[in-house]
């Protein structure tokens, strides 16, 4: 990740690019994928270009078996082919040095820094048996799941899906992605009959670059104490708008719901690939806050593409937002700098008295904002269960959020 609060949630959830595979070379004595330890963030495992030892992010919500991001291509020497953000390149990658292939044309993100080599996308890593295990800091792969974790809490997942895929009673897509950094995102079309049915929760927002945001981005999110998927209880996450644009790169629409990697952080889970199943251990540890977390619920980002000035994005009803800033405002200055670094705005969001004055532009005319960044507000206590929202319910919290939006100001 580049920076915690500016994330580089660069999940190909939604990169369809199809792809040809062989399978790894595999010896009894070694994992099929080598996990690199300590698990921070997001899993890291090693891949290989001939010699060259690649770091590579292992991420279920890319659909290839790896793609590759292109400073590290450019660094290998190799020629990029086509024009915009996806493009590739004809570079081999292999799970294990002096191994076959497992691909050997790369989709290639283009981006101007990276924090890894590359992905591990799904493709490879659903034939095998991942154990993710964040209390102990530590992952690791197999190629069999061990009887006793059959015993464990299960979901089942849906067979031949791009993504591991939850099977979900009340059929709503919900996937996997171990390439977003936070716990739980919301469909746009859903985000904001969750807001309404948890008005007191405290909507914040979080930013980021993304291909399948169709580059950089910011939304709202929610620090909630709980959230519940069926026997899946996870305590003290954000929820967040997803960051998924329909419009780029072959997104689909009908995803509902995101787990990404901050779902995992509480307890041990296994991904069992071949089984079609994702276990997870009943015991559970304390998490602590999430880290960064936007107290002022608002920020600043450029153009998509990163060019241009940068621009606010808000929360309604947020401490930016009382304060007077509003989305879509130009950034003139914060505190004397025109051109802020990212972590300057990291500070006047996140850290409990770190002091603003932002020169913005609106309309022409220039306006002064002063802030005080105040204590974060406790999670609330929310169960948005299946139980809890049925989709009926939601359909009702959709219909009143339309009769308020079209009632006149």
């Amino acid at each position: 990740m580049f920076r915690p609060n500016f994330i580089v949630a660069i999940s190909c959830t939604m990169l369809l690019i199809g792809c040809t595979s062989q399978k790894p070379v595999l010896d009894s004595t070694s994992p099929p994928i080598e996990a690199t330890t300590p698990l921070e963030g997001t899993p890291i495992a090693i891949a290989w270009n001939d010699d060259t030892q690649l770091m590579m992010g292992v991420d279920t919500g890319a659909v290839q078996s790896s793609l590759m991001f292109s400073p590290a291509v450019e660094s290998l020497n190799y020629r990029i082919r086509g024009k915009g953000m996806m493009r590739h390149a004809y570079i081999p990658i292999s799970l294990k040095q002096g191994a076959p292939p497992i691909e050997n044309k790369q989709d290639v993100v283009m981006v101007e820094q990276a924090p890894y080599d590359g992905l591990i996308g799904w493709k490879s890593i659903r034939k095998y048996v991942w154990n993710i295990n964040f209390p102990q800091a530590k992952h690791r792969f197999f190629n069999k799941l061990p009887k006793h974790i059959k015993k464990w809490n299960a979901i089942k997942l849906v067979p031949n899906s791009d993504y591991p895929q939850l099977n979900d009673s009340l059929k709503r897509r919900i996937i996997l992605d171990t390439g977003a950094p936070h716990a739980v995102y919301i469909s746009k079309k859903r985000w904001n009959a969750i807001k309404l049915a948890y008005p007191d929760a405290f909507v914040s927002v979080y930013s980021g670059y993304s291909p399948a945001a169709g580059g950089y981005y910011a939304h709202e999110c929610m620090h909630v104490h709980s959230f519940e998927l069926g026997s899946l209880k996870l305590k003290n996450v954000l929820l967040c708008e997803s960051f998924a644009n329909p419009n780029v790169i072959g997104i689909p629409e009908d995803i509902d719901i995101i787990l990404g990697i901050g779902a995992l952080a509480d307890r041990e889970f296994w991904i069992d690939g071949p089984g079609n199943t994702l276990y997870f251990s009943s015991k559970t540890y304390a998490t602590p806050p999430p880290q960064m977390l936007n107290i002022m619920g608002g920020t600043f980002i450029p153009n998509s593409d990163g060019s241009g000035p940068m621009k606010a994005y808000v929360a309604k009803w947020s401490p930016a937002w009382d304060n007077g800033l509003r989305t879509g405002d130009t950034l003139v200055s914060i505190n004397g700098r025109k051109k802020p670094y990212q972590d300057l705005i990291d500070y006047i969001t996140t850290q409990h008295g770190a002091k603003a004055h932002i020169i913005i532009l609106r309309n022409g005319k220039q306006h002064h904002i002063h802030w005080e960044v105040p204590d974060a507000p406790p999670a609330g206590e929310y169960y948005p269960t299946p139980e809890a929202i049925t989709e009926e319910e939601f359909e009702k919290h959709l219909k009143q959020l339309n009769s308020l939006e079209s009632q006149p100001n």
